[in-house]
């Protein structure tokens, strides 16, 4: 489904990516690991179409997102992908309902009960539909985590990139989160990529790349 092929990115002339190659297929669940400035993240932007690759291919279901334009990305973000952040990216003063929202409000193909029958089908699915009209800013880090999750899946994407989703939970909080992520793969069958350098995170996945030296191994 995902393939990347031989990227390669710098940074003010240090190489971060180094013809780096990866391949997800459906319904799998993967984690990536590595240090502090490995290109963890670089590879999940390329990925995502947030950062352009000096060189490669990043193609999902072989269609090339390397030379497309900013709207187009946008657009291809919007239907196929799903991201989960280290520190939830919410906006505090809103609801979980219109956190949960803001992922498909853009979405002019779908009606406001199909939207809102997601929103509240995803809130039930992430133990949150008691709390959909509470602010986010009144949610524990596990809640808040469990809202982005939500949002992620609201337009049913192929494929959901975790950028270190555990790194400020607790090691109680950081298990249930997995799990969660487990069992939203088995039922949903989405992809996940999961960024982690807590390896007993990594072990929960199917299988574990590691980033060394800007290419996975």
């Amino acid at each position: 489904m995902f393939k990347l092929e031989n990227i390669s990115k710098q940074y003010k002339g240090q190489q971060v990516l180094k013809a780096a190659n990866l391949e997800i297929g459906e319904k799998e669940m993967i984690s990536i690991m590595g240090r502090s400035g490995a290109g963890k993240s670089t590879l999940l932007g390329i990925m995502a179409g947030l950062i352009k690759p000096d060189s490669g291919r990043a193609l999902f279901k072989g269609e090339d997102l390397t030379h497309l334009d900013e709207e187009t990305l946008a657009g291809f973000r919007l239907k196929h992908i799903g991201i989960v952040f280290q520190d939830f990216k919410l906006i505090p003063s809103l609801s979980v309902y219109d956190n949960i929202l803001l992922g498909i409000y853009p979405r002019r193909d779908l009606s406001k009960s199909d939207k809102a029958g997601r929103i509240h089908g995803l809130a039930k699915r992430v133990g949150l539909e008691h709390k959909l009209k509470e602010k986010a800013d009144n949610l524990s880090g596990g809640e808040k985590q469990r809202v982005a999750i939500a949002r992620s899946l609201v337009n049913q994407p192929g494929i959901v990139l975790a950028d270190e989703p555990t790194g400020n939970l607790d090691a109680a909080t950081s298990d249930s989160i997995m799990s969660l992520f487990r069992e939203l793969h088995q039922t949903l069958q989405t992809s996940f990529i999961i960024v982690t350098h807590d390896r007993e995170i990594a072990q929960k996945t199917e299988r574990t790349y590691i980033m060394q030296e800007g290419e996975l191994i």
